[in-house]
């Protein structure tokens, strides 16, 4: 049986494939970055329709400034939610 660390796991990658889809399948467009920002992170984000928003977020992850959501970006950008919500915990 799967714990619910592990499927914890599997969900981040299943969203990044998900999201990954189409001209390259190891990392995300803007545009299916904006998606999954939209999409997967309603609550989490402040203004997350709003392109600036996005446009914002993604140009501090770009370590590599490709203008793609790689996985190890999608993993820092994760790790970033995950402390905001256990800061956020304690409040």
């Amino acid at each position: 049986m799967t714990t619910k660390f592990e499927s914890s796991i599997n969900c981040m990658v299943d969203v990044f494939h998900k999201y990954s889809k189409g001209g390259h399948p190891h990392a995300m467009n803007k545009e299916a970055f904006r998606r999954l920002v939209q999409t997967e992170c309603p609550e989490l984000l402040t203004n997350p329709k709003d392109p600036k928003t996005v446009e914002t977020l993604l140009k501090e992850l770009d370590s590599n400034k490709d203008d793609l959501m790689g996985f190890e970006e999608y993993i820092v950008m994760i790790t970033r939610l995950m402390v905001d919500a256990h800061e956020a915990s304690h409040e």
